[in-house]
């Protein structure tokens, strides 16, 4: 099947992406978990992970691409790989969907961003433009601004004796301690040990 393909190799590149989505050739998002395309559209933008089907009918009016961490798209070649590719881009729509179930624009950008964080590597996200993540929940790109200097607006001190603590702008504060893994320190993982 894959001799039917208009392009045999996997594609990397955003514009290679781009120009590929362009053509209407149906393909698949080949990464890891933590992986993902952006595809913006003239008025919205979508997000299609690792497996979900791009290109067709869908993306043929798309007009940029931003990949989030290393990715690239190839041609998927049964009937079983196309079926799931489209069941994968489904659930990716439904996944920013869940950020527009409110009105409220700052509720939809600051739900949208715990989602992000959770799922991808935070330095991967700020990355990411604001226009480009405000296109995917319908909201200004002030918006998610704000909601990006909130989140940033948490204070990190180091004290000795007490581990990390965190205190938000409201001065609520919490306690992080090192909890040591069996194997490796340096793998320690954090845990909220005491919230004041």
């Amino acid at each position: 099947m894959t001799e039917l393909a208009l392009i045999r190799k996997p594609i990397i590149q955003p514009t290679e992406i781009l120009s590929q989505l362009q053509t209407g050739q149906l393909l698949r998002v080949n990464g890891t978990r933590g992986n993902a395309l952006i595809i913006s559209h003239r008025h919205h933008a979508e997000l299609a992970g690792p497996g979900a089907a791009v290109g067709g009918l869908f993306d043929a009016d798309c007009t940029r691409v931003v990949p989030i961490g290393t990715l690239s798209l190839v041609y998927p070649e049964s009937r079983y790989e196309r079926q799931k590719a489209y069941q994968l881009r489904q659930r990716w729509i439904l996944f920013t969907q869940y950020a527009m179930t409110t009105y409220v624009p700052l509720h939809r950008a600051k739900i949208l961003l715990s989602l992000l964080y959770k799922y991808f590597d935070a330095q991967l996200i700020n990355e990411l433009s604001d226009e480009i993540i405000a296109q995917l929940v319908g909201v200004l790109p002030k918006t998610i601004g704000m909601v990006r200097r909130s989140r940033m607006s948490q204070t990190v001190r180091q004290s000795p004796s007490q581990g990390v603590v965190l205190t938000s702008k409201k001065g609520v504060k919490m306690i992080l301690k090192d909890k040591p893994t069996s194997q490796n320190e340096k793998n320690a993982s954090l845990s909220v040990v005491e919230s004041l």
